[in-house]
């Protein structure tokens, strides 16, 4: 349990240093860089509640049981022999108390005695092993307590961020719509004035038919499209990179 909860730790703190390194890079975003910021200091702190009560449980578990395993194994039959003899003591004391005659006020005092001594042997024995478990459960408390406290002081904080993020929904929503609205304007005025111009005259004396920018298929080995001005002219299809620049003849893949 230790091990494996050593391990959790590791890779918790791991991915509270990638959250801490999103953070940095969205720095421009105040909203996104201090909520970050904030939940990775406070997982910091559990990390360090973690390993507080994973070392509680090494000294009052771990380090008792190996003892046990290194040192007291070989102990072992003797120890059960002395529960086992105080087990029997106490219940011949027990009968023995019972039995007394009340008249005899010496042999009861005795009897009690006895009663009274071999039950203190008894518990202490099995206290030994409450004891242990005591303080890992106190251990157990202690850390719960210190989560509540710093999730207590950080909930205003989150409660307000919600809000926010409730807002910032609403505002993207209403964006998308608007520009849903300026994109449906756009086709039904079809295409811009700057893409969408061009001049046909079959009469013209420089022999340009029609003109305008069309997008070229690059040849190169990523094949993308860029924007370049095309025109008829001669019986010919020849394009340049920017209006009023020298052309030359391009037979290729295009598309109007």
């Amino acid at each position: 349990m230790i091990d494996a909860g050593k391990a959790y730790c590791t890779a918790n703190k791991q991915f509270m240093n990638g959250i801490r390194d999103l953070a940095q890079y969205s720095s421009k975003d105040k909203v996104i860089e201090s909520s970050l910021t904030k939940f990775s200091d406070s997982l910091e702190e559990m990390i360090k509640f973690h390993n507080i009560l994973f070392d509680q449980a090494q000294r009052s578990i771990k380090s008792q049981l190996q003892t046990f395993v290194k040192e007291d194994l070989r102990k072992f039959k003797d120890a059960k022999k002395q529960f086992d003899k105080v087990s029997e003591e106490k219940e011949n004391a027990l009968a023995k108390n019972a039995q007394v005659q009340r008249t005899k006020q010496h042999e009861v005092e005795e009897a009690t005695n006895i009663l009274t001594a071999t039950r203190k042997c008894f518990r202490h024995i099995a206290l030994d092993y409450v004891l242990q478990m005591l303080s890992f459960m106190y251990a157990h408390l202690a850390f719960f307590h210190q989560g509540y406290d710093l999730f207590s002081e950080l909930e205003p904080y989150m409660q307000n961020l919600g809000k926010q993020l409730d807002c910032l929904v609403v505002d993207a929503a209403k964006e998308k719509r608007d520009m849903e609205l300026k994109h449906s304007t756009i086709q039904q005025k079809g295409l811009s004035a700057d893409d969408s111009s061009y001049e046909c005259n079959a009469d013209a004396e420089n022999g340009v038919v029609m003109e305008g920018y069309l997008f070229k298929r690059a040849s190169n080995a990523f094949k993308t499209w860029n924007r370049r001005w095309f025109s008829i002219q001669n019986n010919q299809l020849v394009y340049q990179k920017k209006f009023k620049v020298s052309s030359r003849t391009f037979f290729g893949h295009y598309f109007f």
